[in-house]
């Protein structure tokens, strides 16, 4: 094989071309591979950064979010003079910074049932960086109907885990997950936390599988379940089996086309008959005796709450409501940072008696959306 690497390269990739093994066959597959990053987030952007330090000759990322601040505690690609701008911007400045000499392209988009088709065709692996199960599901349905590499990584907490799905020689991500969680049945990241250097750790892991995919190395993930714990440090691998009653690859498959997969990281049954939009809220706080009430913890309404907010955190609510608010019939809107808690917490509220409670849809966020300069002023 005839080199195919500039000086600029050889210089760059140097210490891949000295490696036993890998050398310049393996540098040059790195170079021609095609490479779809699916979130530009906390696992979005160690994968990103290393992919593009070792030479995937082209890299897009699809990602529609915007950086915050509360993102800069894991997502390391991004920093404060970002705030505000889309993370496929920040992620990909990133990457040039590291690597100006490969091929990116930004998808700044909304993955949905309509587009992820057209979004995955040009690329050979595609990476599910994502926090969310809508996006999984999707991404799986997508990927195996058109044949492309998966491989997948989540993080929750103090756990995560990856695995590598190949159409036609593993099992697929629905022999492993069948359907997507009923709602309610998990909280996001933005809820429960998540310990930073976490999508790190496994960001770092995947770009290792997604190198040694793309170059035909081992690929321990491939048709296994990896499975890390941060306070124990320790890694499991669990063998997975294709499932002959799989809807999606077994024989008799009921999924061949991607359709809408609808589902939330948490309580969402009453959203709609529970919850009032920015405005809605704006008439619902001027009724008499009216109580907005910040449910989340105490070092978040410290850094800024919506002003004459009352604060009962969540974790504390049912046993303290009756006390602090003694009139059942008391008017109660409640909020937290985007709309989850403060949904548990009116659930809570109804079953204790106060029939007028309801939910800030999207939370302190729709402040943020309809008043940025008074909602600025308070953080």
């Amino acid at each position: 094989m005839q080199p195919e690497l500039s000086l600029l390269e050889t210089e760059h990739y140097s210490r891949h071309l000295k490696l036993p093994g890998f050398g310049l066959e393996k540098q040059l597959m790195l170079k021609n591979a095609k490479v779809l990053l699916v979130g530009a987030g906390g696992l979005g952007c160690p994968v990103g950064l290393y992919l593009a330090a070792a030479g995937v000759g082209t890299l897009g990322v699809v990602d529609f979010d915007r950086v915050e601040r509360s993102n800069l505690q894991r997502q390391i690609a991004h920093r404060v003079d970002q705030l505000g701008q889309p993370k496929v911007d920040s992620l990909i400045q990133a990457m040039k910074g590291i690597n100006p000499n490969l091929t990116y392209i930004s998808h700044n988009v909304h993955l949905t049932e309509t587009n992820v088709l057209d979004l995955i065709a040009d690329y050979e692996l595609i990476i599910d960086g994502s926090d969310n199960y809508t996006t999984r599901f999707l991404l799986a349905d997508a990927s195996y109907l058109s044949r492309k590499a998966l491989l997948h990584g989540a993080v929750y907490q103090y756990d995560a885990q990856i695995s590598l799905f190949i159409p036609g020689e593993t099992a697929c991500y629905r022999c492993v997950f069948r359907e997507p969680p009923k709602n309610g049945a998990l909280a996001s990241c933005a809820e429960v936390g998540v310990l930073g250097v976490m999508p790190g750790t496994i960001g770092l892991m995947m770009a290792t599988e997604a190198i040694k995919t793309l170059t035909g190395l081992t690929t321990p993930t491939k048709g296994k379940l990896l499975l890390y714990n941060a306070l124990e440090q320790t890694i499991r691998h669990l063998a997975l089996q294709p499932d002959a009653d799989c809807p999606l690859c077994g024989p008799n498959a009921t999924i061949h086309e991607v359709e809408a997969v609808n589902i939330t990281c948490s309580l969402r049954e009453e959203s709609n008959e529970w919850s009032l939009d920015y405005h809605q809220a704006q008439e619902f706080l001027q009724q008499e005796r009216a109580i907005l009430l910040d449910v989340r913890e105490i070092f978040e309404f410290q850094a800024g709450h919506l002003p004459q907010a009352r604060h009962l955190p969540l974790s504390q609510l049912s046993g303290q409501v009756q006390a602090i608010i003694p009139d059942l019939a008391c008017p109660i809107l409640a909020y937290c940072q985007r709309g989850q808690r403060s949904l548990e917490a009116v659930r809570q509220l109804r079953a204790l008696g106060y029939v007028s409670s309801y939910s800030l849809s999207n939370g302190i966020s729709s402040w943020k959306e309809w008043e940025p300069e008074a909602f600025n002023a308070l953080v």
